[in-house]
């Protein structure tokens, strides 16, 4: 019984780590390309329910935090259907939702918010300094982003938010909270 619940412990660490990994490489692909692939949103949203049925969280915790994602994703739509943010944003804002739960969704929130303004601000900035040293331009990596009809990539801030809150997930093992708080 014993190696059972050591497979079950290594199996839940794997899928725990996935979340701050997918929306690393989410936030990633959004500075450099302006898209966020679905495939990360998706594996997200899914793999909660693993980490939490593996993490000791009843199965009606479970769902609200899916009502928290389905919630997020709801006030996402309105949010796209207006043109204030993009799909990906959308999608994952709602699969990090899933993880951040009902309880933690105001702070979480504040934080997308503050992140948000952050990166906005730092890509005003360097399209202002663009005009005065053109070798921004030729950094592959940045170019899109001096562009001034382009929009500020709010998938940014959305991750860096979800990753932020990762440790007050109710699915995060005790001893990982212990090692960073």
């Amino acid at each position: 019984m014993e190696i059972l619940q050591i497979v079950l412990t290594i199996i839940q660490g794997v899928v725990v780590a996935s979340f701050p990994l997918l929306m690393a490489y989410a936030v990633v692909s959004d500075f450099r390309y302006f898209q966020i692939p679905n495939w990360p949103s998706v594996i997200v949203a899914i793999a909660f329910l693993p980490a939490a049925l593996l993490g000791g969280v009843d199965f009606l915790a479970a769902a609200v935090h899916y009502g928290t994602g389905l919630a997020l994703f709801a006030g996402g739509a309105i949010l796209f259907a207006r043109g204030l943010i993009g799909g990906g944003d959308v999608k994952l804002l709602a699969a990090a939702g899933v993880w951040i739960g009902w309880a933690d969704i105001a702070p979480y929130l504040l934080l997308v918010a503050l992140f948000g303004g952050a990166v906005a601000l730092i890509v005003l900035c360097l399209r202002r300094l663009a005009d005065r040293l053109p070798s921004l331009a030729r950094a592959p990596w940045l170019r899109q982003h001096l562009v001034k009809e382009q929009g500020i990539p709010y998938g940014v801030a959305i991750g860096l938010a979800a990753i932020f809150m990762f440790f007050r997930s109710a699915v995060v093992p005790r001893p990982w909270t212990v090692m960073f708080f």
